[in-house]
């Protein structure tokens, strides 16, 4: 990076959206350092972002499979702009962009290689055609990377098996998170402000589920798990925050199950801290995740988390100390694991303590210097 003419970085993910929710501590990094940053992603409103931060962005068309035909086009885009641009590093990331990239870097050439994988889309449990369609791709491609990220421990020994140029990283905090923007909120303050604005009445348990609502994320199982404790006249409310393809279809099932004063959705929110200090258990029942950020957040929140025992999920909670693993599609083991949290307030502030000091290990400033340490392994200090 001390050249006179400065290093050129290209960020590469199948959508801005991913790149400013995530990335954009490592792009102010690398800026500076000097390192004039590009982006190539889909378009979409995170690209504002992104360009508002002095990026240059290179709007390409990647298609959601990688095996989609018109991610052909993709693939013609990248290789054309690779050979126009001479980049010194690609850091790719989500696995179209990841597979596209590079190839397009491996025909070209010269370009040095980071890929970062946020959770491959094979692993324990998942179905068959999952392997069939992303393992091979992900182990042959392995030649052309140079070093891969991982952010979870069964990744990181898979990726060992594979043929990377040089090394597979793993980094235990994932892209981290500033913790400080979720420990210093007045919890008191902020539950009252859910009671107002929902017209929540009583003390109920509140329950808080963030993320986009599909089969994925699993907000059924949770949903579910309301019925039955509502069914046993428990006090809980559900906040699901987020929107998605399933949204429709669980709004009529609570709706048919008479659950429209227990589970509220919120759509998507900005005030995530806010939501997580007035609440007193965080859930996360996903059927496959990477390392999950609300999970860290609901820890650094000071917040006990109920979540499925699927990689990632298990990387961060302890079980029984910052809360409770459950089986995927298990109700009543969910339902148990609320009943505890609900009866027992001195269990869910020790939990959340201890899920407090266990978020340290992904506070921003300890990942964005593990990543700096690699970044100047690539193309110098």
């Amino acid at each position: 990076m001390g050249n006179k003419t400065p290093a050129k970085v290209a960020f590469l993910a199948s959508i801005y959206r991913h790149l400013e929710g995530f990335h954009m501590p490592y792009i102010k990094l690398l800026q500076d350092k000097g390192c004039q940053v590009h982006a190539f992603a889909r378009p979409d409103q995170g690209k504002t972002g992104i360009a508002g931060a002095g990026v240059i962005c290179h709007d390409t068309p990647f298609k959601r499979s990688p095996y989609h035909p018109e991610n052909l086009k993709a693939l013609a885009y990248l290789i054309k702009s690779f050979r126009e641009e001479k980049f010194d590093l690609l850091h790719v990331h989500t696995p179209v962009a990841g597979i596209l990239g590079r190839i397009a870097a491996k025909l070209t050439g010269g370009t040095q290689v980071i890929y970062t994988a946020h959770g491959f889309h094979f692993f324990q449990g998942a179905p068959i055609h999952y392997w069939l369609l992303y393992y091979p791709a992900e182990r042959f491609l392995a030649r052309y990377t140079d070093y891969l990220v991982t952010i979870n421990q069964e990744d990181y020994h898979r990726a060992l098996s594979f043929p990377v140029k040089k090394d597979v990283v793993y980094i235990k905090g994932g892209v981290g998170l500033q913790l400080d923007d979720f420990g210093n909120i007045d919890q008191k303050q902020a539950r009252d402000k859910i009671k107002e604005q929902l017209g929540i009445s009583g003390d109920p348990l509140l329950i808080l589920c963030v993320a986009e609502i599909n089969l994925n994320k699993n907000q059924m199982q949770l949903i579910k798990t309301m019925e039955k404790l509502a069914a046993q006249q428990q006090a809980v409310c559900c906040l699901l925050v987020g929107t998605g393809p399933e949204e429709a279809k669980l709004k009529d099932y609570v709706k048919s199950r008479s659950l429209t004063g227990i589970v509220y959705f919120l759509g998507y929110r900005q005030d995530i801290p806010e939501l997580m200090a007035g609440v007193d258990v965080v859930v996360n029942l996903s059927r496959r995740e990477g390392l999950p950020r609300v999970v860290i957040e609901a820890m650094a929140a000071g917040k006990p988390v109920v979540a499925t025992g699927i990689r990632g999920n298990k990387d961060l909670v302890v079980n029984g100390q910052t809360g409770f693993l459950v089986p995927v599609d298990n109700i009543d083991a969910t339902v148990e694991a609320l009943l505890k949290l609900m009866t027992d307030a001195s269990l869910r502030q020790q939990m959340g303590h201890s899920g407090r000091e266990r978020a340290g290990s992904c506070d921003i400033k300890k990942t964005v210097l593990e990543m700096e340490k690699l970044y100047e392994q690539v193309i110098g200090n």
